[in-house]
């Protein structure tokens, strides 16, 4: 059987990608995505709950502030109707499909649940975790081999609100996902070489996709508006990251999905799985060993 062709990320994104651990891609959802998402949070105040307690850890370094690092919105692929909507059509984007195929080969699923984080000015940091190749954690990885990229489990981070120079927030230290030594702690803490740091600055629609070895942390928040972002987790088909995962095989809202949709939410696994091709709408059932992968 002959792999069919793909259309895929094109070559400077995948320079990119593999030389820095994470990609933006700018104005990756519509104004009217934006838009319907933030409605959603707006009509659902009660959905959004504490995440976290200020630490004292904190107190003196860069990463301190003056409450949790953010409020956090769960449950959002079970709201009611419409507000539910926005989210599941996240679930398997027809942009971002093509970009998951090349970073970890068909057959991704949704491995944390869906949520949303927010900030408001004064949130203290998250610190910098994720370490590279210093330790093997066969579900967090990165690697290239054949002319193809794969990594294990894999952030997208949708932003709803913009992030200007010095607002803080998301930051990455590029390349660490490669790194063979163990972060010391002044790079937790951002407390030295903040030349090794990078804080994209982004608008409402971007996305940053990281690779989850990559080092990535967030700094406090300064920025006059309240942050909003969306998180969505992916991993390959036969792994799994965290306790837990949506399964198909229960009845109720999942049936209201679509078939790509659902195979996202299909437990970790790999023969005859449903894997989604780039064009978002067909579903294939490999039947061979080889149909499993396919190169970029």
């Amino acid at each position: 059987m002959n792999a069919p062709q793909y259309a895929t990320m094109d070559g400077r994104e995948k320079y990119l990608f593999d030389l820095q651990g994470y990609l933006v891609i700018r104005g990756f959802l519509t104004s009217d995505e934006v838009e319907s998402l933030n409605q959603a949070l707006d009509a659902n105040p009660g959905k959004r709950g504490a995440y976290g307690d200020p630490t004292a850890e904190f107190s003196g370094t860069p990463m301190e502030g003056i409450q949790s690092p953010f409020s956090r919105f769960g449950g959002l692929l079970e709201w009611d109707r419409p507000w539910c909507l926005p989210f599941r059509n996240l679930l398997a984007h027809p942009r971002l499909i093509p970009y998951l195929n090349t970073m970890m080969g068909r057959g991704w699923r949704l491995d944390h649940e869906a949520a949303v984080v927010t900030s408001e000015i004064g949130c203290e940091g998250l610190p910098f975790h994720a370490s590279g190749n210093y330790k093997l954690v066969p579900s967090r990885y990165y690697a290239y081999q054949n002319g193809m990229m794969r990594g294990g489990l894999t952030v997208c981070q949708f932003f709803l609100s913009d992030v200007n120079p010095g607002d803080g927030g998301l930051t990455l230290v590029p390349g660490s996902h490669k790194a063979n030594f163990l972060w010391p702690m002044h790079v937790r803490l951002h407390e030295a070489d903040q030349e090794i740091y990078r804080t994209p600055v982004l608008r409402a629609g971007d996305v940053v996709i990281f690779n989850e070895a990559t080092t990535h942390g967030t700094l406090p928040w300064k920025g006059s508006q309240e942050r909003r972002t969306v998180l969505y987790r992916y991993i390959p088909k036969h792994l799994q990251y965290v306790d837990g995962y949506y399964a198909t095989e229960k009845p109720g809202w999942i049936s209201e999905l679509t078939e790509a949709q659902q195979a996202v939410l299909e437990r970790p696994y790999i023969y005859h799985r449903p894997l989604i091709e780039d064009d978002g709408e067909t579903i294939v059932k490999p039947q061979e060993e080889e149909d499993w992968d396919i190169p970029p």
